[in-house]
């Protein structure tokens, strides 16, 4: 009986959260299958719901981390603008201090205008005192000192010495203020470059607070939707420690009745090696420290180092019941080889065989990997016998 997975993929980022509560609440696997049957319907939904909200986990992570990239580079163009800011203020510091400096000097440049110019009157007033009144109320009575100078008959009358200093007096104080006027404009120019920036940092800024604000939110959701993953992956290992128990039960019924069941005696030392390239253990069967986040701490099987894409082969002949992707076991295969033994091959990066496939021993049947709760590529070699995980290296 399938129950409804609420499916978060497409949802708007807003309603995963309530979304996610529902799954929690309404996403329930029975835990009380009446038969072997029930047992792995349920075993096999879980699994259906464990893949669908570990590709939601899978899709947050990447959403999330796509935006952390985001932050960091526009972090990168933040850092930049402000760099160009502090060389602005720099340079209009320069600019000022050439400013000031320039006002003085063309202070000082009026002034020895003004000076010269005073003493050109003190020699007028002169040649009004001592020359011809008339021509002198002629040369007085002029709109402007530039007027006056221009009136040929009165300019040959001043003196040679006079003249040319004014004019020097003068062009240096032109000068002088043309430098001011593009000083000026340079800083007022650099004021707009720097108005710009300024406008670019706040509107990155506001971009960066946005997106750290959705990060901060993906936080949230990864962890609900964590909690619903493992909430899968418990219910999975829940039908699968009730598939056990049918698998025990039934070898026990076959005891009562005399049938023919498994002899362990037939089986011990004749399976063959696994891992075509891998020659030692690192991680033997029973209680261990758990090596990784999710990993178990009493260990139901043998890990065995060997590299990424080695082949991994069936210990024995018999027929493939499971091959799929489990959030912990990562890319797995389960052979069943009759009179209730069964073997297990996790953490693969490929499967090269099919549930429902008969398999030969020594098979090429996966390809090692490093999937699931895993530190390093390795086979994780599992034997169970009536549904129980036994040391595998009775029968190796």
């Amino acid at each position: 009986m399938k129950k409804g997975f609420i499916y978060l993929k497409k949802m708007p980022r807003a309603a995963v959260t309530l979304a996610l509560v529902l799954c929690l609440s309404l996403c329930s696997v029975s835990s009380s299958a009446d038969s072997l049957e029930d047992a792995e319907a349920d075993r096999d939904e879980a699994q259906e719901n464990e893949d669908a909200a570990q590709e939601v986990l899978d899709q947050m992570e990447e959403e999330q981390n796509q935006l952390i990239s985001e932050v960091a580079a526009l972090d990168s163009q933040m850092s930049e603008i402000q760099t160009q800011i502090t060389e602005l203020e720099s340079q209009k510091d320069v600019l000022n201090d050439e400013i000031e400096a320039t006002r003085v000097d063309l202070a000082d440049a009026q002034a020895a205008e003004d000076d010269q110019y005073a003493a050109m009157c003190t020699r007028i007033q002169y040649l009004y005192e001592n020359g011809d009144v008339e021509y002198i109320d002629t040369l007085l009575s002029s709109a402007s000192f530039s007027d006056m100078l221009n009136k040929s008959e009165y300019v040959e009358q001043l003196s040679n010495y006079d003249q040319e200093q004014l004019n020097i007096l003068i062009a240096t104080r032109e000068s002088i203020q043309e430098y001011e006027d593009t000083l000026e404009a340079d800083l007022d120019e650099l004021e707009s470059v720097q108005a710009d920036l300024e406008t670019q940092e706040a509107e990155l800024s506001a971009t960066i607070e946005e997106k750290n604000a959705k990060i901060a939110q993906y936080d949230d959701d990864i962890d609900a939707q964590q909690a619903l993953v493992d909430k899968y992956e418990a219910e999975r290992e829940a039908a699968e420690e009730k598939i056990a128990q049918f698998e025990a039960a039934s070898i026990a019924a076959q005891v009562s009745t005399g049938t023919t069941i498994y002899d362990s005696s037939s089986y011990s030392g004749t399976f063959m090696w696994p891992a075509t390239q891998g020659t030692y253990i690192s991680s033997g069967f029973g209680y261990r420290t758990s090596p990784t986040a999710g990993a178990s701490t009493y260990h139901k099987g043998i890990d065995i180092p060997c590299p990424v894409g080695s082949d991994i082969v069936a210990a024995a002949s018999g027929t493939v019941v499971i091959s799929q992707y489990s959030n912990s076991a990562g890319y797995y295969i389960m052979i069943d080889h009759g009179n209730g033994v069964s073997t297990v091959y996790m953490h693969n990066s490929q499967l090269c065989v099919s549930v429902g496939d008969t398999v030969t021993k020594g098979q090429v049947i996966a390809k090692a990997g490093s999937t699931g709760y895993s530190t390093g590529s390795h086979c994780h070699f599992g034997v169970r016998i009536n549904g129980t995980y036994v040391n595998p290296l009775n029968y190796l």
